[in-house]
């Protein structure tokens, strides 16, 4: 029999990283009879894993997508499932919306069984050897709605067909996939069947590890003797050391298969010869990344790899087929996507392959095999960071704002390495100042910190690393001098002369001169060696050069970001520091002799808003995994025996510090004291209390960090406003100085107390705290949007400093928005504190990111305003397009004087960019 598969190839394709080229693709779903929107509607890109659903308004939103052609699927109970075919162009968004036509008629599931009969039943049989195959994967593989499908009277004799309302849903535990099939034609013949239709894929979550490993194993083997990976193969010419062997049917010999021994190496130069591909195997003209394999004749194709139950021949004992291409061509992406598949007619084994070897195209077969057959090696597992900071130098009291690079020793195995970076700031002393933990996402960390404005030393270390790293040695951390100067410091010189040669980057500007206060847009482009556009994953600073100068560069990822030397037999045996994929805790139980013992463990979260139940083991240790939270957590530990009667002490190990090893004769700039400091404090204003400050006097007897406010706003009065939901209009119209604005494009709300001054980040907004808690600020959040997220009905009053609090650092340069909540004692015990039998502590989770603030003076009107900002631009998130280009924008400040634009980054290739620029240099 021969097989002819007209949907979308279904094997799979090997996935790339995807930057700039990943486009989008949107659209609202909507009954095309009543008009109205459908929520949960399934919509997914066809023969892959990815899906999503429809929200409340009926909309949807595929993101990442690589540009191309893409068949877009919808399906939803009680309607016609579609599919609608569109090209995504890079970077592009398709609007792609849908009237769903519901079923005219909808039997129950107990109708439908009703009405099979055994005639159905044979018809079932035979339909799920032919759709699902019968060898060992389909026999693992199950029809879980088989009612749905039909068996209409053959138009033709000898031919068989099948239909189905609904998608079919098929459970294939041998390669851990769920699948949804829209089963659009199934037709059979004694010379070919069809099947056509489209294909969610949904990867099952294993009950174990082992289950997982099978999983994996299984995919990649049926991805090995696939027909994509011959074709992939063939590009490259490693078919034969992929298994693959060709041979195509002698001229003059046997001009019937049936007419051969069933001795292969007696056929071998008699009727079948060695088919070489090497010089067939052509670029498609005018078309990047596709290639043209001729194939002609009859192929013979032996995967001796392989292992077949039904021989060929009798010394072949592994698969056998036979491929024979309409029109001599087959034509394949680079990496052996078949673009043409209605012109392959596969028979023997590769014709025996039906839905049940079905993997989704973006099964990332490469990796997968890599990972299959990697030496576990102390060089394959290498793992090393470069850290990009947004300025050379700081000052006390500024934030430190950073962008982590990761190098692999094998890039499949980013996803299998580290997932959290320690950052440290170090002093001459080999002190730990500062310690942070950022998370790391796809091979880069981003995060900000404060230097407090304590520090009193000049010259410190940043050493940035991972736990794994440890057992690499200090020698394989990031560590960089830095200096930190006090506010009446400054850099004396220009030291370094000029910017090094920058490395794969290049940048224009708009203009050659900048006013103060005016907007710039940058050009950014990053290249390969070769001089050609490279899609590249940067990050970004400009500083202003008036008052950071700046000094020669120590570290440059360009050049210094290269993998250590490590002998390829070096294995993982004497590795002691575990890879962390997540936040964890250590600790362990002992009774009142101080002896481990074994117990029942509850760790009760934040005051007990949550509660986790533990066990020890006989030597009392035990751990929490797969944490993920951020800034500090408070614990409550109760050790218990199974009687719950309290058991012993619960205490937590504190994670073992790496070893300090500082660079001997580090670079630090030349420092002069000077008489005004680089940030002068605002001018006091006069204390505004409002007259309900009285009121609320017994309240507020513990007094605050930020002292007296200038206003004190009741709850009831923010209720007045006749604003419950948004707090903070509501506020804005209770302080006469709090001014609410909206940031650019992004329409978030912005807030401005007047009397505070740009903080060291640029920041102009207040800090926001809750019964005298700081809220801390993820991803792009502001102040307005953690006042939004309480409930107004919840509010006792809200007390606001207009002016810089000095006692809370660079946070409190813009002010203090101090909310309090009904019954809240500022006197009270904390519960957890105080607990019998109960051992409490304070951990630190991820450092929260907070952006640097976005001025656009396009908006800002504020003629008083003294912008002083340091650091003008930061973006950590930045990615070059197609042609390696990216442009931004921004606003120069008070000076508006010379700009350094430092450039930092990755390009797809693994090659480091860098580039150091001066601008406005009048």
């Amino acid at each position: 029999m021969k097989f002819i598969l007209t949907t979308l190839i279904a094997f799979l394709g090997i996935h790339f990283l995807v930057l700039a080229q990943s486009g989008t693709v949107t659209g609202v779903v909507t009954d095309a009879e009543t008009g109205e929107t459908l929520p949960f509607c399934n919509v997914f890109i066809n023969n892959t894993t990815i899906a999503t659903v429809t929200d409340l308004d009926g909309k949807y939103v595929l993101s990442n997508l690589e540009p191309g052609p893409l068949e877009i699927g919808f399906s939803f109970i009680g309607y016609v499932a579609e599919t609608k075919k569109i090209t995504l162009n890079p970077g592009g968004t398709s609007t792609v919306n849908l009237n769903m036509q519901p079923f005219a008629q909808e039997l129950s599931d107990v109708e439908i069984k009703a009405s099979r009969d055994k005639s159905w039943e044979r018809d079932l049989r035979k339909f799920e050897n032919l759709f699902l195959g019968n060898d060992e994967i389909a026999s693992k593989s199950t029809i879980e709605n088989p009612w749905v499908i039909d068996f209409p009277e053959p138009e033709e004799k000898n031919t068989f067909q099948a239909t189905a309302g609904i998608p079919l849903e098929i459970t294939n535990n041998y390669l851990g996939y769920k699948i949804s099939f829209d089963l659009k034609e199934f037709f059979d013949s004694p010379t070919n069947y069809r099947i056509a239709g489209a294909a969610r894929f949904e990867e099952m979550v294993p009950e174990t590890e082992d289950q997982r490993s099978i999983w994996e194993n299984n995919r990649a083997e049926v991805y090995r003797k696939s027909p994509m990976n011959m074709f992939r193969a063939m590009i490259t010419g490693d078919q034969e050391k992929e298994g693959f062997f060709l041979y195509g049917d002698k001229p003059g010999g046997s001009p019937s298969m049936n007419m051969r021994s069933d001795i292969f190496a007696n056929e071998l130069g008699k009727s079948v010869v060695p088919y070489k591909p090497d010089n067939l195997v052509t670029p498609a003209p005018n078309k990047e990344g596709e290639y043209l394999i001729n194939m002609k004749g009859r192929i013979e194709i032996h995967y001796q790899k392989g292992y077949s139950q039904v021989n060929t021949y009798k010394d072949a004992p592994y698969p056998v087929s036979w491929l024979e291409v309409y029109k001599n061509t087959v034509r394949v992406k680079e990496n052996g996507m078949v673009l043409n598949p209605q012109d392959l007619v596969f028979s023997g084994d590769m014709d025996r392959k039906r839905i049940s070897t079905l993997l989704p195209l973006d099964y990332d077969a490469e990796k997968a095999i890599q990972l299959q057959d990697l030496e576990k090696t102390a060089a394959n597992y290498q793992e090393k960071v470069f850290v990009h900071k947004d300025k050379p130098y700081y000052y006390a009291g500024d934030q430190l704002y950073l962008k982590a690079y990761f190098k692999y020793g094998n890039p499949y195995l980013r996803d299998e390495l580290s997932k959290v970076l320690y950052v440290e700031v170090i002093n001459q002393n080999r002190d730990l100042i500062i310690e942070k933990k950022l998370p790391i996402r796809d091979g880069i960390a981003v995060g900000n910190f404060s230097l407090p404005d304590t520090l009193s030393q000049e010259n410190y270390f940043l050493r940035a690393y991972t736990n794994w790293q440890k057992n690499y040695g200090p020698n394989h951390y990031f560590v960089e001098p830095v200096s930190i100067l006090t506010p009446y410091q400054r850099v004396v010189e220009f030291e370094s002369g000029e910017f090094p040669e920058p490395s794969g980057i290049a940048v224009m500007a708009d203009k050659e001169v900048y006013e103060k206060k005016e907007k710039v847009t940058l050009t950014i482009k990053t290249l390969s060696d070769k001089e050609m556009p490279l899609s590249s994953n940067i990050s970004v600073a400009v500083v202003d050069q008036t008052q950071v100068l700046p000094i020669e560069e120590t570290s440059n990822i360009s050049t210094d970001f290269q993998l250590e030397s490590i002998p390829s037999s070096m294995g993982l045996d004497r590795f002691t520091y575990p890879v962390e994929k997540s936040l964890s805790l250590e600790g362990f139980v002992t009774d009142d002799k101080g002896k481990p013992t074994s117990a029942l463990i509850t760790a009760f979260v934040n005051d007990f808003e949550g509660m986790v139940d533990l066990e020890s083991n006989r030597d009392g240790e035990f751990t929490m995994e797969e944490m993920e939270f951020y800034g500090p957590l408070k614990l409550a530990f109760k050790a218990t025996d199974k009687k719950g009667n309290t058991a012993g002490t619960v205490k937590l190990i504190d994670d073992l510090k790496a070893p300090v090893a500082l660079p001997a004769n580090a670079y630090f700039p030349k420092k002069e004291t000077v008489s005004t400091s680089i940030r002068p404090e605002p001018p006091l204003e006069e204390q505004e209390v409002a007259p309900e400050e009285e009121e609320v006097k017994e309240k507020t007897e513990k007094k605050a960090l930020y002292g007296t406010p200038n206003y004190i706003v009741p709850g009831e009065k923010l209720m007045a406003t006749g604003n419950t939901v948004d707090l903070v209009n509501s506020l804005a119209g209770n302080v006469p100085s709090m001014r609410v604005t909206l940031a650019g494009a992004s329409g978030q709300q912005q807030i401005r107390l007047r009397g505070g001054g740009v903080s060291a980040n640029g920041n102009l907004e207040p800090l926001v705290m809750v019964n005298g808690t700081i809220l801390g600020q993820t991803g792009a959040t502001t102040a307005a949007d953690n006042l939004r997220s309480i409930n107004v009905q919840d509010i006792d009053r809200v007390e606001v400093v207009t002016r810089t609090v000095s006692m809370l650092g660079d946070q409190g340069r813009n002010g203090v928005i101090a909310v309090y909540l009904k019954e809240y004692d500022p006197n009270a015990e904390n519960p957890s504190m105080s607990g019998e039998g109960l051992n409490t502590y304070t951990v630190e989770g991820y450092t929260t990111y907070n952006p640097i603030y976005v001025m656009d003076y396009s908006q800002e009107n504020d003629v008083d305003l003294i912008d002083k900002r340091q650091t003008l631009y930061w973006n950590p998130y930045l990615v070059t397009d197609d042609n390696g280009t990216i442009t931004i924008t921004f606003y120069t400040n008070e000076n508006g004087g010379a700009m350094s634009v430092y450039v930092k980054g990755l390009g797809v290739n693994g090659q480091g960019l860098s580039g150091s620029f001066t601008i406005n240099s009048k």
